[in-house]
């Protein structure tokens, strides 16, 4: 082979070196959905605090050690962990319920499937509960998928739950006798 013929075959092949990255990265990833929300959050029903999640990790963030090393109240936890492994933007949100009532543009009255209902929030920083919403029914009603449900009196025992159908109303609502303030939407 002569000096040109390998000159161009190495020019050749690095051009396609950086052609296929190029083209990569114009692709991009691909986007977030809700239904990746849904489908994760589901994945993980009956799992505890510190149990194996469904992308092989421990735990759901800091569940499974936030109290001093023990697992803490996780519900704020697993939403947030879920809208992660979904691709969403988390920035703002912490292991406390009530910061969901902050994140992104505020809460709304509307469900929408992979938004995060919020319970009891004081309108400034503290919520009871949070949790997935993976359904938004015809008749009004919700369902939604939690971690730290079931027995939410020992942190290390309650599981991630489905719930529901019930009303997706903004007040009083019959899950756990507890008033839904409103729902927050995931950012990308």
């Amino acid at each position: 082979m002569t000096f040109e013929k390998t000159r161009n075959t190495i020019v050749r092949g690095m051009a396609a070196a950086f052609v296929v990255p190029t083209l990569m990265l114009a692709s991009g990833t691909a986007s977030a959905s809700t239904d990746d929300i849904v489908t994760i959050a589901n994945a993980n029903i009956g799992d505890h605090a510190c149990d194996t999640n469904s992308s092989g990790g421990q735990g759901y963030n800091s569940s499974c050690t936030g109290a001093n090393g023990s697992p803490e109240n996780w519900c704020a936890d697993f939403a947030e962990w879920v809208w992660a492994q979904a691709g969403y933007n988390v920035d703002g949100l912490t292991p406390a319920a009530g910061s969901f009532g902050q994140y992104g543009a505020g809460l709304h009255s509307d469900p929408q499937v992979g938004d995060a209902v919020v319970f009891n929030y004081d309108g400034n920083s503290y919520a009871d509960h949070v949790a997935i919403v993976t359904a938004v029914n015809p008749d009004g009603t919700i369902e939604s998928t939690g971690g730290n449900e079931g027995d939410v009196s020992d942190p290390s025992t309650s599981t991630v739950n489905h719930q529901g159908p019930y009303s997706g109303a903004v007040g009083y609502s019959s899950y756990w006798n507890q008033t839904i303030n409103g729902y927050v939407s995931p950012t990308n």
